[in-house]
């Protein structure tokens, strides 16, 4: 019989005993490089014990509880491992926090572009992990456009390597997608490569208010087809009124900021300059720590109906244009079947994902999954990565 105390003295051998400690029936381990979360994986899978990679830990909240036997924390892999500048690429470790990163390659006027939450605590394997991205997606393309390349560890403790160190790569099965968004249940990411994009240098942001959200989506919809500079585009607001914020990065000589300012004219609203403040919005949708969140995709035609129906629910919201919303519910409106449920129904064929929730038992959101052929495909593809369920067994959605 493995206990707690022999697999704290494993693991001991593997990182050093400092590096271990133990809290109740939980071990967290910390381990100094790719070859050491190796070794610790290939343990743990053929003793059958479980583990949960962390990172920041600024989301090990999202998706559904589980119970681990093994933490591996990953925040000494923190290394910017390489930056070729001229080939607008990055290689880093995955637990480098964000903000280090973005620090790093500010030196040579680049940056990897993407605005994940709390990028000062938050790790690039986390972000990875949970497929982060805030509002300049609307300019820069997903974060599964930005990654070409990874260092990886099965649950076997198989080191794997996908992807390439270059922007132009074709070769093989292109994991890195896979893998983002996986929540740590498919393997452990241990290094990440970029591809990179000059640092915005004429970047101003505007915010035009309505009453209502339907007031802002002819506005959002004139700019999303107009030909604009447009980095980011987000629609946020409650019950007690909405906001439209814009951010151009254009240079001034083109003038683009007039043409923005008749545009919103032409729509009866007014065009205020403001601070760049009000794209932190999206965190202060976690502020309320008891807060139902939900994550809720959406066409982008539609994005303003259901940020309007989230506000009658009595939420808030925060939105980019292309359809990707965050919203919260205060505890006391608990019945998050009937918020979920009639929130789907205005996202004409979207998604609903409960981030965070105070209830004890998540609600089914939409027809059973066990009979829907993504899940089948996903639980696949889950069995022929970890078929002794070792990385986070549960936490997906499906219970995958």
């Amino acid at each position: 019989m493995t206990t707690t105390l022999n697999i704290a003295e494993q693991l001991a051998a593997i990182t050093g005993p400092q590096f271990v400690q133990q809290h109740e029936d939980i071990i967290t381990v910390s381990p100094a490089n790719t070859q050491q979360v190796s070794e610790i994986l290939r343990y743990a899978n053929e003793n059958g014990l479980t583990v949960t990679p962390t990172g920041g830990n600024t989301k090990q909240s999202w998706g559904n509880p589980v119970p681990t036997n093994i933490r591996l924390e990953l925040t000494r892999l923190n290394r910017v491992l390489e930056h070729p500048w001229q080939d607008l690429t990055c290689t880093v470790q995955s637990g480098c926090t964000w903000q280090h990163l973005q620090q790093a390659l500010a030196k040579h006027g680049q940056f990897v572009a993407l605005d994940p939450l709390w990028p000062e605590r938050a790790t690039v394997g986390g972000i990875l992990a949970t497929n982060d991205s805030g509002a300049i997606r609307h300019r820069y393309g997903s974060l599964r456009d930005l990654v070409i390349g990874m260092t990886l560890v099965l649950a076997d403790g198989t080191i794997a390597r996908t992807g390439g160190k270059v922007v132009k790569n074709v070769a093989g099965y292109d994991l890195s997608k896979l893998l983002t968004g996986s929540f740590g249940t498919l393997a452990v990411i241990t290094e990440a490569t970029f591809r990179l994009h000059p640092l915005p240098q004429h970047a101003q942001t505007f915010t035009v208010s309505a009453p209502q959200a339907a007031q802002l989506a002819p506005l959002m919809a004139t700019i999303r087809a107009s030909h604009l500079l447009t980095q980011a585009l987000q629609l946020r607001g409650d019950v007690n009124g909405f906001y439209l914020d814009i951010q151009l990065n254009a240079h001034p000589e083109a003038k683009q900021s007039e043409i923005l300012q008749k545009m919103t004219e032409a729509a009866g609203l007014k065009l205020e300059s403001v601070s760049d403040d009000m794209w932190l919005a999206r965190e202060r949708v976690f502020d309320d720590p008891e807060a139902h969140i939900l994550k809720v995709t959406t066409y982008p035609s539609e994005v303003a109906a259901v940020a309007g129906e989230v506000a009658n629910l009595g939420g808030q919201s925060v939105a980019q244009a292309l359809g990707i919303m965050y919203t919260s519910f205060p505890n006391v409106l608990n019945d998050l079947s009937h918020l979920a449920g009639n929130i789907y129904a205005r996202t004409k064929v979207g998604s609903v994902s409960v981030i965070r929730t105070t209830v004890s038992r998540v609600p089914d959101l939409s027809p059973p999954w066990d009979k829907r052929e993504p899940i089948s495909v996903m639980r696949a593809v889950k069995h022929q990565f970890d078929p002794n369920r070792t990385l986070n067994p549960g936490r997906f959605l499906g219970g995958i």
